[in-house]
C-alpha cells in the first residue's frame, strides 16, 4: 500500500473511565464495536468518519489531565503536540518537549542517560500528580515519555525496571491518555530523514545501527514501533493508535490512513494472552 493511499482511520474510542468499558483491561484502542454512550452524544445524528475522529479526540482530550505523544522518529509527534495545544487554550497546559523530558536523540550518547532519566521520571511524575490536584484546569502535555523509556533504554537495562516501574505505578493512578503515532513502512525513510538536523543525526543514525545490529534504520524503527504498541498493551494505560497525514500541509484530520497491520498485531497479542 502506497503512502498515499486514502484509507479511513478508526475512530479514537473514549479513556475508560469515560466509555464505561470495564471490561477492556488492556486499555487498548480499536475500532469502537458499539455507539458511544448516550449521555456523551450531544445529539442523535451520523458522523462522517472525520466527525467521528474529531469528536472523539475531543472526549479524550476532556477527560484527561496527562497527555502522552509517542511514536518514532518522523511519526509527527511534534505536530500533534501543537495541534492538541490549540485545543487545550481554555486549560493551563505543562507542555513538555522530548528534549525536556530527557528523550531526545541528541542525549541518547550520553553514558547513563536512561538511568538519569528513569530518576528524574520519579520527581517529574510526583509534580504532575500534585500539580493536577491542586489545579482543576491544569493538563500535561508530554512528547515521549514512557514507553520510549522503556523501548529503548529499560528494556536494555533490567536493574532500572524496579525504579521505573514505580513510575508506571503512579502513570497509571492518573487520568492519562497516550497517543501512539505510526508510520507505514514505506514512509519510515523519507520521514526520519530529518534534514534540518544535519549531518549529527546521521552519524547518531548510523551509530544506533551498529550498536544494535541493524542493517536498515527502517527495519529498526518498523520494529521499536511495533514494540511500542505491544509494550502499551502489557502497561494496561489507555492509548490509542493512529497515523498522521504523510503531506506536511494537509490539516491534521484531512486524510487518515488505519493501522491495519498494527491491528491485526494487537489481536495477535491477545489470542496469544
Amino acid at each position: 500500500m502506497r503512502g498515499t493511499d486514502k484509507i479511513t482511520l478508526p475512530s479514537l474510542p473514549l479513556p475508560r473511565e469515560a466509555s464505561g468499558d470495564t471490561d477492556n483491561r488492556d486499555g487498548v484502542v480499536v475500532p469502537l464495536e458499539r455507539p458511544l454512550s448516550p449521555e456523551l452524544i450531544e445529539e442523535p445524528s451520523i458522523r462522517r468518519p472525520q466527525d467521528q475522529f474529531s469528536y472523539s479526540l475531543k472526549n479524550i482530550v476532556l477527560h484527561s489531565r496527562v497527555l502522552i505523544i509517542e511514536g518514532i522518529a518522523g511519526s509527527g509527534k511534534d505536530t500533534f503536540q501543537k495541534y492538541l495545544k490549540s485545543k487545550l487554550r481554555s486549560r493551563v497546559v505543562y507542555d513538555y518537549s522530548e528534549g525536556e523530558l530527557l528523550l531526545s536523540w541528541n542525549q541518547r550518547p550520553i553514558k547513563d542517560i536512561f538511568k538519569l532519566q528513569v530518576r528524574f521520571m520519579r520527581n517529574f511524575i510526583d509534580y504532575v500528580a500534585d500539580t493536577i490536584h491542586r489545579d482543576d484546569k491544569a493538563v500535561f502535555l508530554l512528547n515521549r515519555f514512557h514507553l520510549s523509556t522503556y523501548t529503548m533504554g529499560v528494556s536494555e537495562q533490567p536493574k532500572l525496571e524496579r525504579e521505573y516501574n514505580i513510575v508506571l505505578r503512579k502513570l497509571r493512578s492518573l487520568p492519562a491518555h497516550v497517543f501512539v503515532l505510526q508510520l507505514m513502512e514505506s514512509e519510515i525513510e523519507s520521514r526520519s530523514a530529518h534534514p534540518e538536523r544535519g549531518t549529527a543525526w546521521q552519524r547518531f543514525q548510523q551509530h544506533i545501527l551498529e550498536r544494535e545490529g541493524f542493517q536498515s534504520f527502517v527495519k529498526r524503527n518498523t520494529l521499536l514501533q511495533k514494540a511500542m504498541v505491544e509494550t502499551a498493551i502489557r502497561q494496561q494505560i489507555p492509548f490509542s493508535v493512529f497515523r498522521l497525514p504523510s503531506a506536511p500541509k494537509t490539516g491534521i484530520f484531512a486524510r487518515r490512513s488505519p493501522v491495519t497491520k498494527t491491528l491485526d498485531s494487537i489481536q495477535e497479542i491477545r489470542e496469544r494472552r
